[in-house]
């Protein structure tokens, strides 16, 4: 048999080039997960993939060297590329069970993907280069082409195909799924019966693999915590899970971090609420609010208590929050108000979107500072435009997540930046001074979330607490305690990411 005429290269090429990328692409998605969204996980991953293709495409260029059986070769290389998607998920879940300190292992089976479809690239250019004067680069390089428009769908397939409706178990099975029908189609091409029997077994197994994959059961992403699962939601922008708390409202946690608590009760303070509550004694009836970062929404229904709101744009880049939230009835309702807002997209965009002076009271709720993106939100550049944004004698809070760099940038923004626990609270007058007035506490007293009064009069000692002096500092107190000289953070320079954030494997025990 002719196998150069017997295969498709170029279609194969392809195929290989979106499985390859497309995997890459969930794998990219599960270790970022699985080390809590660090900046430097894709660059860790991205260097193994690439480490995996080097390999594998030495194997297979020598391979042809040989002369081995290439179709057989290529459909075994396949159908081993299909079998690590599968079993990859598996055994990163029963690893974080047994080993989970040795997150390390969990980069191995994207190496072996990688390894296995690029095993499959030189076998291709060798079947589909016709050997003929002014044929060979051509054909040569139709494979290549065929191969880079692969390589870029994949991702794209996988980004915005497959997790708009699939969770990343399932996505994992449906690409799977895939190589092992593109494994099937190769190997029948060869009259070895055993080679047949092999890819119609490892198909059955990947139908089996996609229906257990597509159940309710999420074990790939419930397998990171040991508190029970209260709900789990996937988007393609990233994954949200609730866990189930006794004491203080079920724990959120957005790409494998923790992000906030659902308790609305200042008394419990749990997830320290009293950093959002003191903000309307600093800026009195803010008339017009912004909310960046809605998360599971108890900040948003804490400020439509705020006295003297009119309305509260909340701009949340995940929409996976909003469907969490149908399990906590109070927040639900909150975002139901119809003086809130909601817009599901990027804060700098919308932004650049609205007029100068819009806001009285601007909120983010940022996460920590050394995840991926996390200088979106924290540079010069984005507060100097948030700045733009506030109106005469507004106010900005937001979470520095312990970052001495995060205060330093917002007090080279605004004239008045200070810290409130771990709370950077800016504007161009220095707040603190409110703290001290007499009607602080009254301010307190007027929040009232669903017309219902937040704290009794019997809470006078906890709000005099909030209002306490003690609990803010200066720039020079931070960089004091930082003991090194404060940066600014930019969007060049990543600085909470990089320089100044966790190590690759500061959380592995190494």
């Amino acid at each position: 048999m002719n196998m150069r005429a017997a295969l498709p290269a170029k279609s194969l090429s392809f195929a290989i080039g979106l499985l390859s990328l497309g995997s890459e692409t969930l794998w990219i998605r599960t270790f970022s997960f699985h080390n809590e969204s660090m900046a430097k996980s894709v660059p860790f991953i991205l260097g193994v993939y690439l480490l995996g293709i080097a390999f594998g495409a030495a194997r297979g260029s020598r391979f042809c060297k040989d002369g081995a059986d290439l179709v057989a070769v290529l459909g075994l290389s396949l159908l081993a590329g299909a079998g690590t998607i599968f079993l990859g998920p598996v055994l990163i879940a029963v690893s974080v069970e047994l080993f989970a300190d040795a997150r390390m292992l969990h980069a191995i089976p994207a190496f072996l993907a990688a390894y296995a479809f690029a095993i499959c690239f030189p076998i291709c250019h060798h079947l589909g280069t016709v050997v003929k004067t002014g044929a060979t680069g051509k054909s040569m390089s139709r494979v290549y082409a065929a191969n880079i428009a692969g390589s870029v769908i994949g991702p794209l397939f996988v980004n915005f195909f497959l997790l708009q409706f699939a969770t990343t178990q399932l996505a994992f099975a449906l690409l799977g799924l895939l190589a092992c029908l593109v494994s099937l189609a190769v190997l029948f091409a060869t009259a070895r019966g055993a080679l047949k029997s092999a890819g119609i077994a490892a198909t059955i197994v990947a139908l089996a693999s996609v229906t257990a994959s597509a159940g309710p059961a999420n074990w790939l992403i419930g397998a990171f915590r040991e508190y029970p699962v209260a709900g789990i939601v996937e988007t393609r922008q990233g994954i949200v899970a609730a866990y189930r708390q006794e004491h203080g409202g079920d724990a959120i946690f957005g790409g494998n971090v923790y992000d906030g608590r659902t308790n609305l009760d200042p008394r419990v303070n749990s997830n320290k609420i009293d950093r959002l509550l003191v903000l309307p004694a600093l800026r009195p009836q803010p008339r017009r609010v912004l909310e960046i970062g809605l998360s599971i929404g108890t900040w948003n229904y804490l400020i439509t208590g705020f006295s003297g709101v009119e309305a509260i744009d909340v701009v949340e880049i995940n929409p996976g929050y909003v469907e969490l939230m149908q399990n906590y009835p109070a927040q639900q309702r909150a975002l139901a108000d119809a003086r809130v807002n909601l817009i599901i997209g990027d804060g700098r965009k919308f932004l650049r979107s609205r007029a100068a002076a819009a806001y009285d009271l601007v909120v983010m709720n940022t996460t920590w500072h050394w995840r991926a993106y996390s200088a979106l939100l924290l540079s010069r550049e984005f507060l100097s435009l948030v700045r733009t944004r506030m109106a005469p004698g507004a106010l900005l809070a937001y979470n520095s997540t312990g970052s001495p760099d995060a205060l330093y940038t917002a007090a080279a923004v605004f004239p008045h930046a200070y810290l409130y626990d771990n709370f950077v609270i800016a504007a161009d007058f220095d707040w603190r001074a409110r703290l001290d007035d007499a009607g602080a506490i009254d301010e307190l007293r007027r929040i009232r979330p669903e017309g219902k009064p937040l704290f009794a009069p019997a809470d006078e000692s906890l709000m005099r607490y909030f209002l306490s002096r003690e609990r803010t500092a200066t720039v020079e107190q931070v960089a004091a305690k930082a003991g090194r000289r404060l940066e600014i953070i930019t969007d060049r320079n990543l600085l909470t990411e990089y320089k100044y954030g966790l190590l690759l494997f500061e959380r592995w025990g190494f």
